[in-house]
């Protein structure tokens, strides 16, 4: 396996970044994983503490957010973390599964030798973590990243996934949510169907699983807004 490949693709957006960066993926992250829930106050002077910063790479980062929607910022009231907004989802899941299909298709054509083990190896150690009674979060969407990964290092097109990734706010939390609050059975049927015909080199079931797979999210969204009414309304 690709040494990288095991890495979370934020681990990589953090190194060797300056501090405004640094706040801005630590603070995402915080966001993506519930850390910091929707509708919860965001001081830049206590955040400024808790990363043992200076407050103005914590308001830079807090200002990159807000451009990004994943806070909302109140002159006069304080700076919050914005709710999940389901438009900019929508959004956000037409653009990605644009450059995933092409990807998958691009993948059956040219299959990789090491593509099989590699996919086994992934699908192994999620339903392992899926098993557990109480998940890591993390490591669940970690997986799940780097499954979808897996194709684009075949192809040669790993920064196209890094791009991909980081234009994901709305998404990730969802996914998030979804990993906390429903079971991952259907996630790991999905993963071994898209595999299972990207090495057989089947191009239109693995479009036909990967298009079922990335619009799932639809079927999810009105049982996590009743479990979770809060995460997508600001107060």
């Amino acid at each position: 396996m690709n040494e990288n490949s095991g890495r979370s693709w934020r681990g990589r957006a953090v190194q060797g970044g300056n501090a405004r960066e640094t706040a801005y993926q630590i603070l995402r992250d915080g966001i993506i994983f519930l850390d910091f829930k929707p509708g919860e106050a965001l001081s830049d002077k206590q955040l400024a503490e808790q990363l043992n910063m200076s407050r103005t790479p914590v308001r830079e980062a807090l200002i990159l957010l807000a451009a990004a929607n994943m806070v909302v910022l109140r002159p006069q009231v304080g700076t919050f973390v914005a709710p999940i907004d389901v438009r900019r989802m929508e959004m956000e899941q037409f653009a990605r599964c644009a450059v995933e299909k092409e990807i998958v298709r691009l993948c059956c054509e040219k299959p990789d030798a090491d593509l099989q083990w590699r996919y086994e190896e992934n699908l192994r150690a999620f339903a392992h973590y899926a098993a557990q009674e109480q998940p890591d979060l993390r490591r669940l969407l970690e997986l799940d990243n780097d499954f979808h990964r897996i194709a684009f290092q075949a192809v040669g097109r790993e920064d196209n996934y890094f791009h991909m990734m980081e234009g994901l706010q709305h998404v990730e939390r969802m996914r998030v949510l979804s990993n906390l609050g429903m079971a991952q059975q259907e996630t790991l049927e999905d993963h071994r169907s898209i595999s299972a015909a990207i090495l057989a080199g089947d191009s239109e079931n693995a479009l036909r699983h990967l298009e079922t797979h990335l619009n799932r999210y639809r079927d999810n969204l009105r049982l996590l807004e009743e479990i979770f009414p809060a995460y997508f309304s600001l107060g």
